[in-house]
């Protein structure tokens, strides 16, 4: 064994075939350099189990000392949500979290008091915070888990794939997997102090800004959905929520396939529900939209400035990021031969559009109006997370899985009732009111570049899939189960199929179509808006100018196919 071999990774040169622990589809560097940094930490105790209370965890093992806060010290517990990210310093890409006193992990109190002062009232900022030349009372002290439930080494490793140029922009890029390190659903105590005498009303006030601050996320990618907490009161869970700065509430029900972590070990498959899928989501049809009215530069700029990004080596802070709070989320399994494939099933979830950086109240208006399109177009032609271009086949094709040598494929999202204003009607036999609602997400693109100033101009011609009538159809037909279901794994008509095709898409090949069942609802005579069973099938196709795609396009605009050309 080399001397260098006895430095944790850590603190190593991050060389090749030395410390660098960055290498995508090999996770094993990276659960190293996680196993060195926990056998540096207090030991983990036995039991550690979501499902007990913190204040229980911490009794099952005395002997571990973690930091303490000191008797003047005021502080509150609360727990993440998912996960949360803190700018640590990179290691060659790799991203883990600031670690401080016996090597935990750590919020710093100078990011909580940063938090703090952007929320503070204006009357009370320098009194609590201080200004130039005058501190303020006020102490933080950041904040140290309050146990060691955090050190799963299998929950830490945290997964980090960006796949937009894939997908829309050109097929003949390569996309890798990086790791980040982050803190999955862990209980941290904050501590702020005073230098001043304080009422118990004054503390009150205090937790009650400091609150605030944490219902706009802590750390890093917070519009992603990292960051955001909730407090247990009287036995229940509030998530707590700044309404002010959420645009849209939206109400969700979904089932798909469900996200793997990454562990050392390939043949573990650790399943999680990761609300970044939601903003990915939002974020690619943004691109798309805006790649059919303005030029390349224009779309990547704006998709940026509401989302967020990098531009060369300055971060931007979007306009509009998403927090989710799952209500009712269980996982199982799609077995096939000796393999499966987790899978999840969201009973209800709500999902806020939030707003990160809006500067006045008519931005906030169009805004909210621009959420409320994208996540309606959405869950029109689409779904969240893996293989969301597809049906789910175990509710529209389960006889595919028959012989149990099949691989999951699909999707299935759906608006609960709660959420009723977001439904697009579908009681017009000749389906114009998806016509309307496509045509008008254009103009509401076109609206949004003309507030910021920006002349809209032609699509852009070498994008794989530019939202524009010259660029993409969309073809629909009432039913009562899915019929094109069945043209993916066979022949539509004799001697015709795009089954692994271009249109179709194969392995490391993104497809050119799109596969939806949106649930028919219609409004009775007494104004209510009901389901009356039943769906319409969408078929959204980014044409190119292969043989295939032409003659399949050709059959769908006959009568025969039953379809109906909506768009394009």
């Amino acid at each position: 064994m080399n001397e260098s071999d006895r430095i944790p990774l850590m603190f190593q040169a991050q060389l090749p075939a030395r410390g660098k622990i960055q290498y995508a589809g090999n996770p094993k560097p990276a659960a190293k350099w996680v196993k060195q940094w926990l056998e540096g930490c207090p030991p983990i105790a036995e039991d550690t189990g979501k499902d007990v209370p913190a204040w229980k965890r911490r009794a099952i093992n005395p002997k571990i000392k973690l930091p303490q806060f000191g008797k003047k010290v005021q502080t509150m517990e609360y727990t993440l949500t998912w996960r949360m990210v803190t700018s640590g310093g990179q290691d060659d890409g790799i991203i883990r979290p600031v670690i401080g006193a016996k090597g935990l992990p750590y919020y710093p109190g100078a990011s909580m008091k940063g938090a703090f002062r952007r929320v503070c009232p204006l009357e009370l900022l320098e009194k609590y915070c201080g200004s130039k030349d005058k501190p303020g009372i006020l102490r933080f002290h950041g904040g140290y888990p309050v146990d060691m439930s955090w050190g799963d080494k299998k929950r830490l490793m945290d997964l980090v794939h960006a796949q937009e140029k894939k997908q829309i922009i050109t097929n003949d890029v390569t996309t890798n997997a990086n790791v980040q390190i982050s803190l999955y659903k862990t209980t941290f105590k904050f501590g702020i102090s005073a230098s001043n005498y304080l009422t118990p009303e004054d503390w009150q006030e205090i937790q009650t800004i400091w609150e605030k601050a944490l219902s706009q996320g802590i750390g890093s990618r917070v519009s992603a959905g990292y960051g955001y907490v909730k407090k247990v009161e009287n036995g229940q869970e509030i998530t707590i929520k700044n309404r002010d700065n959420i645009l849209l509430s939206v109400n969700l029900r979904g089932q798909g396939l469900a996200s793997l972590l990454l562990t050392p070990d390939k043949t573990e498959k650790i399943p999680e529900f990761r609300p970044n899928i939601f903003k990915a989501a939002l974020r690619g049809h943004t691109l798309r939209l805006l790649a059919g009215v303005t030029d390349e530069n224009t779309a990547q700029k704006i998709t940026k400035q509401l989302w967020g990004g990098f531009e060369g080596k300055n971060a931007i802070v979007g306009k509009l990021g998403i927090n989710f709070t799952p209500r009712e989320l269980s996982f199982g399994e799609h077995r096939f031969g000796k393999d499966y494939m987790p899978t999840y099933d969201l009973k209800a979830g709500e999902l806020d559009i939030i707003t990160c950086a809006c500067e006045t109240e008519e931005e906030k208006e169009k805004l909210t109006k621009l959420a409320k399109q994208l996540i309606r177009f959405t869950l029109l032609l689409g779904g969240f997370g893996k293989s969301w271009r597809r049906v789910d086949h175990r509710k529209f094709y389960n006889q595919y899985f028959q012989h149990n040598s099949k691989a999951m494929i699909g999707c299935h999202w759906e608006f609960t009732k709660e959420s009723v204003d977001l439904y697009i009607l579908t009681n017009s036999p000749d389906l114009q009111n998806i016509s309307k609602f496509l045509i008008n997400t254009q103009k509401k693109i076109i609206e949004w570049l003309e507030y910021n100033q920006i002349k809209p101009s032609h699509p852009i011609k070498t994008w794989r899939e530019v939202w524009h009538p010259s660029k993409v159809q969309v073809f629909a037909k009432i039913v009562k189960q899915s019929e094109a279901v069945h043209w993916f794994h066979g022949e539509y008509l004799k001697n015709k199929s795009i089954k692994q095709t271009n249109l179709t898409g194969k392995i490391s090949q993104v497809g050119r179509i799109w596969h939806r069942m949106y649930p028919r609802y219609v409004i009775n005579k007494d104004r209510n808006i009901i389901h009356i069973g039943g769906y319409i099938e969408l078929l959204t196709i980014f044409p190119d100018d292969s043989p295939t795609t032409q003659d399949f396009l050709t059959f769908l605009n006959t009568d025969s196919s039953g379809f109906i050309k909506v768009f394009g």
